[in-house]
């Protein structure tokens, strides 16, 4: 089977990922822009088991086309269906190529999701015989957009679990540890400055708190910056991530707006309690409120700062109790069950595509 993949950029739970479905015997193509030098993942092994085509700025027209055409994949999965290059490869697939939309977004009822609904029947649905999604909530959405439940495959997103995968943890050494870990880029929407105002209330609401490390690049670096207890440590490569969810003692995701957030399922597998807000799209996923962490409100440094004090306030026993739900839970996905999944749901629906010609 050859399947051509269309995304903007390639992560380190992708190439994991798309690695296994390699070891199936399935021929990939990525076609991507290049990474961001200061963002570059250096332990990628996509070139190992893929071809790559690479555009800069933007494609040339008919650039994407041509890379299928050469390709010729019996499958296209297409991240953005809003961006013109890919929509126009899309629609010059020749008939009998399974086509299917790879989206994460939450439906929050906004304008622009209204209007993509109102024009989906004409501009979205037709395009597509399949859509990827990776929860509940982007099931909800792809509905919405004209999906029906037999068009969804579900569990389209997974953490490198073979890199963050933990083994239990007690109670004493993540107590020990006593430090939280965040990972997000500094912008508005992954609320880097209500980490900041949250970390500074949270310190006047304990006598004796707990440090933040925090990973990550962006604009609103400066809003952390000079804040007793932060250690900012830029962007790191995965494995460097690995390491330092297995030495702290829980996670935070303070984010306005995350349409899935994989760093909840490497928290969770790395064995970590979590404290994320109410529209990040993993966190209904694989956080249960009072058994591996809290869910609070998008937006609220207070509320934010009010579970940071909970967590840091728990002894050893319950901190060791919510490692374990978090362990037992991220096991719902793997690398190797996405790829199982991936593998076997595009080879029936492709059968399915090519026995209705």
């Amino acid at each position: 089977m050859r399947i051509a993949i269309l995304t903007v950029g390639w992560t380190g739970y992708n190439d994991a990922a798309c690695r296994m479905l390699a070891e199936r015997g399935v021929e990939i193509l990525v076609v991507h822009e290049p990474a961001d030098r200061d963002t570059a993942y250096a332990t990628h092994t996509l070139a190992q088991y893929a071809t790559e085509h690479v555009w800069h700025g933007e494609p040339a027209p008919g650039e994407v086309d041509d890379a299928l055409a050469r390709f010729r994949p019996d499958a296209v999965l297409m991240h953005s269906w809003h961006y013109k290059p890919y929509r126009a490869a899309i629609k010059s697939l020749p008939a009998g190529t399974l086509r299917v939309l790879w989206m994460d977004n939450l439906w929050r009822s906004t304008v622009r999701q209204w209007v993509g609904r109102a024009v989906a029947p004409l501009w979205v649905k037709p395009l597509f015989d399949a859509v990827m999604v990776p929860s509940d909530r982007t099931e909800f959405f792809a509905r919405r957009l004209g999906f029906d439940g037999a068009d969804v495959i579900r569990g389209s997103l997974s953490a490198d679990t073979t890199l963050f995968g933990s083994p239990a943890r007690t109670g004493e050494e993540l107590a020990s540890r006593r430090r939280f870990l965040a990972g997000l880029r500094l912008v508005h929407h992954k609320g880097a400055d209500v980490l900041a105002e949250a970390y500074r209330r949270y310190r006047t609401l304990v006598d004796d708190p707990w440090d933040l490390q925090v990973v990550g690049l962006g604009e609103m670096a400066a809003e952390l910056e000079g804040i007793d207890g932060i250690e900012l440590l830029g962007f790191r490569q995965p494995h460097e991530v690995a390491d330092l969810m297995r030495t702290a003692s829980a996670l935070v995701v303070p984010s306005r707006i995350d349409p899935f957030g994989v760093v909840v399922h490497e928290g969770v597998v790395s064995g970590l309690p979590i404290v994320s807000t109410d529209l990040v799209g993993a966190g209904p996923v694989y956080v249960q409120d009072g058994q591996n962490g809290w869910i609070v409100p998008s937006d609220d440094a207070d509320a934010l700062a009010g579970a940071m004090a909970r967590m840091s306030d728990i002894g050893p026993e319950r901190l060791a109790h919510m490692s374990d739900v978090s362990r037992a839970l991220g096991r719902r996905t793997s690398s190797t069950g996405w790829a199982q999944n991936v593998h076997e749901q595009l080879q029936w629906r492709l059968a399915m595509v090519r026995q209705d010609l």
